[in-house]
C-alpha cells in the first residue's frame, strides 16, 4: 500500500511539474486579462496580463518571430489588456501560440516600431 502511495505522489509530482515548465499561450493571456480587468489586475493573474500587454521594445533579437512593440507614453493598462482580448478573440489562430507572441502580434498592428 505505501508503495502505490509513493507512485502516486510521484506522478502527482510529475504531472504538476509537466504543468508548470509549459509555456503560456494566448489563450492564457485571453483568460488572464479578462479575469484581470474584472478583479482590477490584482494578483498572480493580474500581472501576468500587464507583463504580456506591456511589453517592453527590450527583447530586440531575443526572437526575429516575435513582432516589436513600441508603446507610447502613458498608455493605460486598460486599455491595452482589452485591445489584446478583442485581437485575441478576432484571430484565435493566435491563441495557440506562445503568450508572447500572441500579444505582441495583436499589438504591433497599432503599435509598430519605426
Amino acid at each position: 500500500m505505501m508503495k502505490k502511495l509513493k507512485c502516486l505522489g510521484f506522478l502527482l509530482l510529475f504531472s504538476l511539474n509537466i504543468q508548470v515548465m509549459a509555456s503560456p499561450t494566448g489563450a492564457d493571456v485571453l483568460t488572464t486579462c479578462e479575469e484581470s480587468l474584472a478583479s482590477g489586475f490584482q494578483g498572480i493573474t493580474g500581472m501576468m496580463c500587464v507583463w504580456y500587454v506591456t511589453p517592453c521594445d527590450c527583447h530586440i533579437g531575443k526572437d526575429p518571430a516575435i513582432p516589436r512593440v513600441c508603446l507610447p507614453d502613458g498608455m493605460e493598462t486598460e486599455t491595452l489588456a482589452r485591445e489584446v482580448i478583442e485581437g485575441l478573440k478576432s484571430r484565435p489562430e493566435l491563441q495557440s501560440e506562445t503568450a508572447e507572441l500572441a500579444s505582441n502580434s495583436v499589438l504591433t498592428i497599432k503599435y509598430p516600431c519605426d
